[in-house]
């Protein structure tokens, strides 16, 4: 679990909502392929293809896309979901006083 430090930035910063699983899936995803991407940079021999980058750059750039994606698609899911709890919250009984 977080500790209370950071678990109220991340509050915080996420305006006080639940970030959604699929959205922390994929920061996790991007953070491993930053790391990929620095050792490719760093330490991979200079071995040039297509492009101007070895394949192990290409690849490490296409794992961040991919993470990105993942968050893309889990903040659309969760505001999908979200809008149709709204929708019903909001909605008011027959016997209302109007």
């Amino acid at each position: 679990m977080l500790d209370r430090p950071a678990r109220t930035r991340l509050e915080r910063l996420s305006g006080g909502r639940a970030v959604p699983r699929l959205a922390k899936l994929g920061a996790a995803t991007i953070v491993f392929g930053l790391l990929f991407d620095l050792s490719e940079h760093s330490f991979a021999p200079p071995i040039r293809a297509a492009a101007g980058f070895s394949p192990g750059e290409h690849a490490a750039h296409l794992v961040v896309l991919v993470g990105m994606v993942i968050v893309l698609v889990g903040v659309i899911a969760d505001g999908i979901r979200s809008a149709g709890r709204a929708s019903r919250q909001n909605r008011s009984p027959r016997d209302a006083v109007r």
